[in-house]
């Protein structure tokens, strides 16, 4: 707790130093844009003139990480910092661990005594789950039958697809939300087997490159004798 404190106070004299010496050190570039799975790390850079004094970092208006020429000072170990020189720029780089769903919003970069600032936003998604409700489907050859998979808890809602390992004769899918319940999608396989094989459900998330999937096992048997 001292340490923190001792962290704070530098902080107040960087900034006081500031108020009355002045700046016109600038922001080349801003952060840009991230949309990062839950638990994953959002990375965000700032690319500022040489000879600042101070950057901070915000995340939904409140200052997560500030930098001085000397070092980084950190209140949230959620929050650290890396750096990057060239010869005529220094870049910031501000690694937030284990997102979570309420870290979405807008992040900030910022110098002291400067009038530019550098906006970005960071989106976070959450994979949820699949489910089939049986994991070893028995059907009769050649009869049109059908397969409901469930997505739950994902935000946003996912792409849902099926893959399907088994000779059909005819097959389609359709998706929609659960009536009464907009935080579940439900996908509806049609087929028509004429064989044994797998069925999988395939949920992609949106704006990343990232899926999961949930396969099930098709047993065909022989129709009635006369059928």
């Amino acid at each position: 707790m001292e340490g923190s404190w001792r962290d704070v106070l530098a902080v107040l004299v960087i900034l006081a130093q500031l108020t009355v010496s002045g700046s016109s050190y600038q922001i080349i570039e801003g952060p840009r844009n991230v949309t990062a799975l839950k638990g994953s790390e959002a990375r965000f850079n700032c690319t500022v003139t040489h000879g600042w004094k101070l950057i901070m970092w915000a995340l939904n208006g409140i200052v997560e990480l500030s930098l001085t020429s000397q070092k980084p000072i950190i209140t949230s170990n959620r929050f650290t910092s890396a750096s990057y020189n060239s010869t005529d720029s220094f870049i910031s780089e501000m690694i937030i661990h284990n997102v979570q769903l309420n870290d979405s919003g807008p992040v900030q970069c910022s110098l002291q005594n400067s009038n530019v600032f550098g906006f970005a936003f960071l989106s976070v998604q959450v994979m949820g789950t699949l489910n089939i409700p049986s994991s070893n489907l028995i059907v009769t050859e050649g009869e049109p039958c059908n397969v409901t998979c469930y997505a739950v808890g994902w935000t946003p809602l996912p792409n849902i697809s099926w893959e399907l390992e088994v000779p059909v004769s005819h097959s389609s899918y359709y998706s929609f939300l659960e009536p009464g319940n907009s935080l579940r999608v439900l996908s509806v396989l049609d087929l028509t087997p004429l064989g044994n094989g797998t069925l999988t459900c395939v949920a992609e998330m949106k704006d990343l490159q990232a899926s999961e999937s949930l396969t099930v096992n098709l047993t065909v048997v022989q129709p009635p004798p006369g059928k």
